[in-house]
């Protein structure tokens, strides 16, 4: 009889714990924490603000509820290569079956002079007719609610903002890239060309299309910038600088090693895409975005090739506006920095010697070949 009621007291004590648990893993999957840091914080080992986002990615606003608290922690790999969108803008690469250029554009979430200046020149995407340039700007989260209401109604009236689940800051533009990675492979896979672009700089697409397309597009695996090579740039272990690497990462190195691109500007075969965006899910974090993103993931990717387009890239306005002034649509500047007021210079330079359609686009030089493209 007592072996009974032990037995009876048992059976019901596990299923008291069996649906306890049961009850838990089912609130944990319905809602479940993603957690959002800051790798400068966690590069250091300090307590990091951390903001636990509630629910899922079933919308595009992703805005449920938020609540901030202090915790520690360090990042092992880029946590955008599943992280949820805080905005996404899935439909910019929709409504045609090709799209010429997708300009991907890395910027600073307060920087709303400098996008409505790009939207306005360069990159506005009526200029190219008939030719179908798109652009998505990436950003990560802020730390005002102010500022995150401005970003909304920016990507409510163009929907064109990619707002990641991290700190935006310098130290994550690694995380940046490796979310603008992932969203080219989920939603714009029919780009014919993909460039990354900082927004502080300019390019001729005029030149592009008219000089540079059909040598480009045919490549496969390929990426065109300027190109930096293995065991030159070395590793920065001064802890006053901007770029200091941690005696923790490269321990045995002095020197990059491996083949990589300045960020400034990067043409991106769209078939290696995918294949750097599945090397990211396996790479540890590495803050140096330039090298990770375009050096360190390739290196994983067999046969990527690297052209360089020194020759037709300035790191001086002045000089990529006086090149302009003077020689006109013949300027061999490809890609230019342009900043703030000084996107509207630049612009009106390269086009003083275009003619501009009554429908808006600008004319191009094409020989027949080009234009059967």
């Amino acid at each position: 009889m007592h072996r009974l009621v032990a037995y009876t007291k048992f059976a019901s004590i596990s299923m008291l714990v069996a649906t306890t648990l049961l009850t838990v893993t089912f609130l944990h999957e319905i809602y479940r924490p993603d957690v959002v840091m800051d790798s400068t914080d966690m590069s250091t080992g300090k307590d990091t603000l951390a903001r636990w986002i509630l629910g899922n990615d079933d919308d595009d606003e992703h805005k449920e509820h938020i609540v901030n608290r202090q915790i520690k922690a360090k990042t092992v790999y880029a946590i955008t290569v599943n992280a949820p969108y805080n905005i996404n803008n899935r439909n910019i690469c929709r409504g045609v079956d090709k799209v010429s250029v997708l300009v991907v554009v890395h910027t600073a979430p307060d920087h709303f002079f400098i996008r409505s200046e790009m939207r306005r020149t360069w990159l506005n995407t009526t200029f190219y007719s008939p030719e179908s340039v798109r652009v998505v700007f990436l950003l990560g989260l802020v730390t005002t609610s102010t500022l995150q209401v401005e970003i909304e109604k920016e990507s409510d009236m163009h929907r064109d903002i990619v707002q990641g689940s991290f700190i935006d800051s310098y130290r994550n533009l690694t995380n940046k890239g490796v979310m603008g990675y992932r969203w080219i492979t989920e939603n714009c896979l029919n780009a014919e060309m993909v460039i990354k672009v900082d927004d502080d700089s300019l390019i001729n697409f005029f030149k592009y299309f008219e000089e540079m397309r059909n040598i480009l597009v045919p490549k496969k695996k390929h990426i065109f910038c300027n190109r930096i090579e293995p065991n030159t740039m070395p590793i920065i272990r001064k802890r006053n600088s901007k770029w200091f690497v941690r005696p923790d990462d490269y321990r045995s190195y002095s020197m990059y090693p491996h083949r990589y691109c300045s960020g400034f500007v990067v043409f991106i075969s769209t078939d290696l895409v995918p294949a750097l965006f599945h090397a990211a899910i396996g790479s540890p974090f590495f803050w140096v975005d330039d090298f990770y993103l375009f050096g360190l993931l390739p290196s994983m990717v067999k046969n990527v090739t690297f052209d360089n387009y020194r020759g037709n890239l300035t790191f001086s306005h002045p000089e990529g506006l006086k090149c302009y002034q003077k020689e006109h649509s013949k300027c061999k500047y490809l890609v230019m920095p342009a900043k703030n007021k000084e996107i509207d210079v630049m612009w009106k330079a390269v086009i003083e010697d275009r003619q501009q359609s009554s429908y808006g686009y600008y004319y191009m030089r094409l020989n027949p070949l080009q234009q059967n493209l």
